[in-house]
């Protein structure tokens, strides 16, 4: 099974047909056709069903697609690998974040810094999933808000503070802060538990043994500011404030409420040092802004 075959039988798929896909690869169709009937007898299995000219996938080939665009890119990623070191670059790096991270984190950074990283490509994920991304070799670099395994390299990227989101006709909007005990008394809008805002709240009011009001729950961020916008509560999020809210951080007896940054890679990738001397950049971006730290 030759990567070449794996490209051929993509462009199929992603062209609509072999005359389509030939003229992409820059191969004559009869020997695209032979290629693609010596992939199916290498794997035993019928990858298309032809009827009429046109192609469609089996059940083989559409269990088969993923595996065959994750073995082209990975092949491909190997190939600029090889290169960066051929040449003596750093290679591009891949990072992986939540989308919140990669809004109020990355984003920021890369607007002032870009130039100067070699990251070539950012995920966006899960927290929970983060790591794996990294294992798998889909990531280079991941930043989760949960502590990578025991067997990367890891650094705290930063404390992201959960805050109570009000909007400007409500009294919370005009607090400096407030207490954990007073705000589970408001109307609250907060996300699934997925979510790691709603995660430290969570463990911070259960330590206290309060109980929320009956909370308005959402799976999106954007959605959960909106409605305390339009007056429907008060959102526990750690996303910059949108749609004229206000951000109030939240007091609990150890401090203010926040989330921890953790940044975690492979200590044996190949670009280890370039992932290392990535995350210290973003590390020191952020030390100067009130938001992360």
């Amino acid at each position: 099974m030759e990567i070449r075959t794996l490209r051929y039988f993509l462009a199929v798929i992603d062209h609509g047909s072999a005359s389509a896909a030939s003229r992409v690869v820059h191969v004559a169709q009869p020997s695209l056709s032979r290629q693609l009937h010596s992939l199916e007898r290498s794997l035993g299995v019928e990858l298309f069903h032809k009827r009429r000219g046109s192609l469609r996938l089996t059940v083989a080939g559409e269990r088969f697609l993923p595996m065959a665009r994750d073995i082209v890119a990975r092949a491909d990623r190997a190939r600029t690998m090889l290169s960066h070191f051929a040449d003596g670059t750093d290679a591009p790096l891949t990072l992986a974040a939540p989308p919140t991270t990669v809004a109020d984190v990355i984003a920021p950074y890369l607007a002032d810094e870009w130039p100067l990283v070699g990251l070539q490509d950012i995920v966006e994920c899960d927290t929970r999933v983060v790591y794996d991304l990294v294992q798998r070799g889909d990531a280079d670099v991941g930043i989760s808000t949960l502590p990578p395994p025991g067997s990367m390299d890891t650094r705290v990227v930063g404390h992201a503070p959960v805050c109570a989101l009000a909007p400007s006709g409500n009294p919370v909007a005009a607090l400096t802060e407030i207490d954990i005990a007073d705000l589970v008394k408001e109307r609250l809008i907060l996300m699934r538990r997925n979510n790691a805002a709603r995660l430290t709240l969570d463990a911070a009011a259960a330590a206290r043994g309060l109980n929320y009001l009956d909370p308005h729950v959402v799976s999106v961020t954007s959605v959960a500011q909106a409605l305390a916008s339009s007056g429907h509560g008060i959102a526990v999020l750690t996303d910059q404030p949108l749609f004229g809210l206000t951000a109030i951080p939240i007091r609990v007896p150890d401090g203010i409420l926040s989330v921890t940054l953790y940044a975690g890679w492979d200590s044996n990738h190949f670009a280890a040092s370039g992932a290392a001397s990535l995350v210290e950049s973003i590390i020191n971006y952020h030390r100067t802004l009130p938001a992360l730290s």
